[in-house]
């Protein structure tokens, strides 16, 4: 993932870097002048022109704003050196010829827009990617984080948030998680039966987990009443999933009885 967002970052600077060193840095203004057509008009020291229109960018390390600034005159042999044109100077040298009318069209290009607001689009980007996780896996991971505490104080009551953003997509795990938080009071208040609701279910999406812990409960009879027959029957349930342990518990409660 954080190669993916890194990428993302790096192709967001590569068309920027080049206004940027027209500009002195990655903090600032870059003007651009877009041709449209060669005209009979000279500039005030005699340099031949062309009608353009201008567009001026802001710059925060990368793009965030960028606006339209309507028609110049372009100095041929010249970047981006311009003469601004008014709507008063249009008329004139429509009047006289020089300019078409009407002045021909034109359309910014998409991708200038996208690249005059790549610092705003890329942390869209990462917001949604950071801050709502939509799959199933990616909540259950975040809920994990708060859980366990990886690189963050654990914080069970934000672990079991995420938990139940997961459990309504019906992920195993995550609901299982819950019904250990409910029993254990993490994040909750200490709630057996909902525990027991959550385990259940839990085994219903195939998590041997869930199994194990509820043949655990029914052997040990700490939480619920003892239950040596419903015991073995939640090992048996994890047994044939797989789960060792769970099979050598089948065994040692027939043996017992």
């Amino acid at each position: 993932m954080k190669k993916l967002l890194l990428l993302i970052a790096l192709l967001s600077l590569v068309p920027n870097l080049a206004s940027a060193r027209r500009i002195g840095g990655l903090f600032g203004k870059s003007e651009r002048i877009h041709k449209i057509t060669d005209v009979d008009i000279k500039g005030a020291n005699g340099e031949d022109l062309y009608l353009a229109h201008k567009t001026t960018s802001l710059y925060i390390f990368m793009g965030a704003y960028m606006t339209d600034d309507g028609y110049v005159l372009g100095v041929k042999g010249s970047i981006n050196t311009y003469y601004d044109l008014d709507e008063e100077q249009i008329k004139k040298f429509q009047a006289s010829g020089a300019l078409p009318t009407p002045l021909p069209p034109y359309k910014i290009e998409f991708t200038e827009w996208l690249w005059g607001y790549a610092l705003w689009i890329l942390l869209a980007v990462l917001a949604i990617i950071w801050f709502f996780p939509k799959n199933k896996e990616a909540l259950f991971a975040r809920g994990c984080k708060y859980y366990f505490g990886k690189n963050t104080p654990v914080n069970y009551p934000k672990a079991m948030r995420y938990f139940e953003k997961s459990a309504k997509k019906e992920y195993g795990p995550a609901v299982f998680n819950l019904g250990v938080m409910h029993l254990s009071a993490q994040g909750t208040e200490k709630n057996v039966d909902k525990a027991m609701e959550f385990l259940k279910k839990a085994s219903k999406l195939g998590y041997v987990d869930a199994n194990v812990t509820l043949g655990n409960l029914y052997y040990n009879g700490s939480e619920v009443t003892k239950d040596l027959g419903s015991a073995e029957a939640w090992y048996k349930k994890a047994c044939d999933q797989g789960h060792a342990d769970a099979c050598k518990m089948v065994t040692h409660i027939q043996q017992a009885s």
